[in-house]
């Protein structure tokens, strides 16, 4: 990038062995940190290409970058800035609210304006963290106070999660259990489709807004499955299938068109359906 382009534009710039860097200077109409109330009134930009990256302050960093092509003078990057900084506390306001309704505790870190919660149910412990525009991935998990191999960096979408507890039963199902925890005896406290059958008979319906969940432990070539399947609304289901090594697919499927567990996982790891087993809560998991 052409300094003498961005210095026309109003910016100041600088340039090091680390690259080009360029100043914006805000004091005529700053940006108000929403949790100190401080005025942000200097941004620092990374300049890579045609792009300005924001670095300085935190606040700001992760932001959208800014093409240099499509400006005109520097009220068109204060312009943009603003757009996407405010978006960005939009979105944290947004998703801070559908914490409580699951009634966790939205956190907002003071100089980076990053949204946090941390989703706690027994031994396991999760923090959640969303990004500038508001998707949440899994910053960090643990059990027992030790992090979950390959825990961090899975990706939801918070909004499909209409009750806490459908949150928790997700997490648990996309983060496994330890080999090394003691099972409970077979089947207690777990409800089979064929014993609601069995008591309240094959016609009997699920209300439309009524929450319905479902999970699945599976063996294909011996290894240790996990398919877990919450509905969002109607027809409409949340999928999850997770293995050893933790998530291996996630996504909504239409219930009319879902092919059955065994030929889905067998579609999706792109084995023949015979070699898709079905186990019950108390068989041996290798």
């Amino acid at each position: 990038m052409d300094t003498a382009r961005l210095e026309a534009l109003g910016l100041q710039v600088r340039e090091d062995a680390a690259g080009i860097e360029a100043v914006l200077d805000l004091e005529s109409s700053p940006l108000v940190n929403p949790v100190t109330k401080a005025f942000i009134a200097e941004v620092t930009f990374q300049v890579m290409g045609d792009r300005l990256i924001p670095i300085s302050p935190a606040a700001v960093v992760g932001l959208a970058p800014i093409l240099v092509g499509a400006l005109s003078d520097v009220a068109d990057i204060e312009a943009l800035l603003s757009d996407a900084f405010n978006e960005h506390i939009f979105h944290v306001q947004r998703r801070s609210a559908e914490l409580q309704v699951l009634g966790l505790l939205p956190r907002v870190d003071p100089e980076t304006l990053e949204l946090s919660t941390e989703v706690v149910e027994g031994d396991l412990a999760v923090l959640l963290a969303a990004d500038r525009l508001g998707n949440f991935r899994i910053a960090r998990a643990q059990r027992d106070q030790s992090d979950v191999a390959g825990g961090a960096g899975h990706t939801l979408e918070l909004s499909e999660f209409r009750e806490r507890a459908a949150l928790t039963g997700y997490l648990a199902a996309l983060l496994g259990e330890p080999a090394s925890r003691p099972q409970p005896p077979p089947g207690a406290g777990l409800v089979r489709f064929s014993d609601i059958v069995e008591k309240f008979g094959a016609e009997s319906l699920v209300p439309p807004r009524s929450s319905l969940e479902l999970l699945a432990q599976l063996q294909v070539e011996g290894r240790p499955y996990r398919f877990a399947a919450a509905r969002v609304a109607g027809r409409t289901f949340r999928g999850l299938l997770a293995g050893a090594q933790g998530k291996v697919w996630a996504g909504r499927f239409e219930l009319d068109e879902f092919p059955g567990i065994v030929r889905m996982v067998a579609a999706l790891l792109k084995v023949r359906p015979e070699a898709v087993r079905l186990v019950g809560p108390d068989a041996p998991q290798e």
